[in-house]
């Protein structure tokens, strides 16, 4: 063997046996065979699965956008700091502290809570000194596979009023 050759981990000369060994040993092969195979004993089970999210999908799916009165979706985390996702989570929330299931609302209820939703926008949003719409429309855009196709169904959730003019 040269001489700047690193050192073998067994001694020179060692049979066959010795040497495998000692590369089962030392070897991260050996680290990935373990992990293949307890992977493949424990399946997809908690806490072994990465994707514990995905282990039971629900056929609809849905999400949040806040527009103004034409339905245009807004770009609201640019303009009040707090994303759909975080107005969706909002939303549910208020609706679980009222003891309330927020798939099941009343029109009244949810509107309710959607007014409380946009005065937390408005109240970002001047803080940010941005514009909003002078109306604000949330909607839960529910998401299916049928037919061989993506549906998308809007229900408006709540919507500012028209405000009324200050007539003396």
């Amino acid at each position: 063997m040269p001489a700047d050759s690193p050192p073998l981990p067994w001694p020179e000369g060692a049979p066959f046996q010795q040497r495998l060994l000692t590369f089962i040993k030392i070897s991260p092969i050996t680290a990935l065979l373990i992990f293949t195979i307890i992977s493949l004993i424990a399946k997809e089970n908690f806490p072994f699965s990465n994707y514990p999210m995905y282990s039971n999908p629900s056929a609809e799916r849905s999400f949040y956008m806040v527009s103004g009165v034409d339905g245009k979706p807004m770009p609201v985390a640019t303009l009040t700091g707090i994303t759909c996702p975080k107005i969706g989570k909002m939303f549910r929330k208020k609706a679980s502290d009222r003891k309330l299931d927020d798939d099941k609302l009343a029109p009244a209820q949810a509107q309710a809570i959607g007014m409380e939703i946009f005065g937390l926008l408005r109240e970002q949003a001047q803080k940010l000194k941005q514009p909003l719409p002078e109306r604000l429309r949330l909607t839960r855009i529910y998401i299916t596979y049928a037919n061989k196709a993506i549906v998308e169904r809007p229900v408006v959730l709540a919507e500012e009023p028209v405000p009324t003019p200050n007539i003396p």
